[in-house]
């Protein structure tokens, strides 16, 4: 019987190569878990993910902002909308009393001494009212037949009012109804049975309207704008990725869509490469080629990104980010209430709280100089953006007309973003021009006083709202 053969024991060089192999695994073991770590704790907060995405695991909302010690309700002076009484009303009614209150009498010619009014204020019952066109033939003693020519606008035997039509596409892009809830509002509200082909048809007839003649005046207002906002947002459209991209002012909005979301779909928008003001952005690197503006980059984008390094990164970085952040967020405090004082800035507190914010981002570009991990890889691309980008990153700081953020563009984006969410996605690359064009003619003419549903129908009337040249 033979006995079985025993491997002999590894000897000490094998055991330290294999220790030095389990070492070294381990340690890429760790770095991938921290980078997966880092990844799992993206959030809207830290990052440019939309809050959408947080799921079940969003974080408590936490503001940058700090207590202004303005109590809760309207601030002083800032005028209210109470309800007022008029004093011609359309509608009086009478009411008198049945008795005395006193003896139980009737009170049947007795004096009138006073009267206490109440007024209701409301909408009266709506219905439609049909107009009836009658194109008159005439006879004429040579032998010529003539008939009347119809209105503008009237070119069928039956058809629905420009009136109508402005509400419809009211409530369905302005108001951001679906389809099938548009059509259902116009029954409820009008007693009338629109099809989705009708509506469908007054969007079209809408947005031609309004491209044709107002969207080349705001396209060119924003062209020659000394400072404005661009941005850019995904959109579902016909089942494939699409942007939307975003150009606005404080009186302007010129929204567009593309397959494309860099210079491809800028340039189809028609404003960056005519433009040579301050352009508010992202860090988005497409927005770099255009030479001929001058950028300012936003700072609340960096402001996120930082609380991600916060989040994420060992305590010294992490406590240089903190820096960084408290730096930036004090200089804007300091230049909003030096603008709204109208007083300039104190330029020592400036001073200082740059110097702050340029030691904190230098030393931690210092600090993730090996790059040896993704996570420091992207630590040393925050920090050395915001070192060699420091007069984009400080425009605010140097003029007054530019803000310390990109919100307004985000805030143009926003709505259109609901659309979305009520849809899902938008079926036609057509639709979604339509929109686009019509939610720019409509939130221009908001932003300068104009009533959403007045400049709708105008549309419909195929007579547009343009803004001044």
């Amino acid at each position: 019987m033979s006995l079985p053969l025993v491997s002999p024991p590894p000897s000490y060089e094998e055991l330290a190569a294999e220790n030095a192999q389990l070492k070294t695994g381990l340690a890429q073991a760790l770095v991938r878990i921290a980078e997966l770590e880092a990844r799992l704790g993206m959030t809207s907060r830290n990052s440019g993910k939309p809050p959408s995405a947080d799921g079940l695991a969003k974080p408590a909302p936490k503001s940058l902002r700090k207590k202004s010690g303005r109590g809760p309700g309207r601030p002083p002076g800032q005028p209210g909308a109470t309800l007022r009484q008029v004093e011609v009303p359309d509608h009086e009614v009478r009411h008198e009393p049945a008795a005395c209150g006193g003896c139980g009498a009737g009170l049947r010619g007795a004096p009138q001494v006073g009267a206490e009014c109440r007024q209701v204020f409301d909408v009266p019952p709506v219905r439609i009212e049909v107009t009836e066109h009658q194109l008159i033939v005439r006879a004429c003693p040579c032998g010529a037949v003539t008939k009347a020519d119809a209105p503008g606008g009237v070119n069928a035997p039956v058809q629905y009012g420009s009136r109508l039509a402005g509400i419809g596409v009211y409530l369905f892009h302005g108001q951001f109804l679906s389809k099938s809830r548009t059509v259902a509002a116009l029954c409820d509200l009008f007693g009338v049975v629109v099809a989705a082909a009708t509506l469908a048809a007054w969007t079209t007839r809408i947005a031609a309207q309004v491209t044709a003649a107002s969207l080349v005046v705001i396209r060119d207002r924003i062209a020659k704008a000394p400072v404005a906002h661009f941005d850019e947002t995904g959109l579902r459209v016909a089942g494939k990725l699409h942007w939307m991209h975003s150009a606005s002012t404080p009186t302007d909005v010129l929204l567009t869509v593309h397959a494309r979301r860099g210079t491809e779909g800028m340039d189809a928008a028609g404003v960056l490469p005519a433009f040579t003001g301050v352009a508010v952005h992202d860090a988005w690197a497409p927005y770099d080629t255009y030479k001929n503006l001058t950028h300012a980059l936003c700072n609340a984008h960096a402001v996120r990104e930082l609380i991600y390094v916060i989040d994420t990164a060992p305590a010294p970085l992490a406590a240089l980010a903190n820096q960084a952040i408290e730096a930036m967020i004090d200089l804007k405090d300091l230049l909003d209430v030096a603008r709204d004082t109208q007083q300039a800035p104190n330029p020592e507190a400036v001073e200082t709280r740059q110097r702050l914010l340029r030691s904190a981002v230098v030393l931690g570009r210092t600090a993730t100089a090996a790059r040896a991990t993704k996570l420091e890889r992207k630590y040393n691309a925050l920090f050395t953006r915001l070192n060699t980008r420091w007069d984009d990153y400080q425009r605010h700081a140097t003029d007054p007309a530019v803000p310390w953020d990109n919100n307004p563009a985000e805030q143009t984006i926003r709505m259109p973003k609901l659309r979305t969410k009520v849809s899902g996605c938008l079926r036609t690359l057509t639709g979604a021009q339509e929109f686009a064009a019509i939610r720019s003619y409509t939130a221009t003419a908001t932003r300068q006083g104009q009533n959403m549903l007045d400049v709708l129908i105008q549309a419909a009337d195929h007579q547009p709202w343009i803004p001044a040249t």
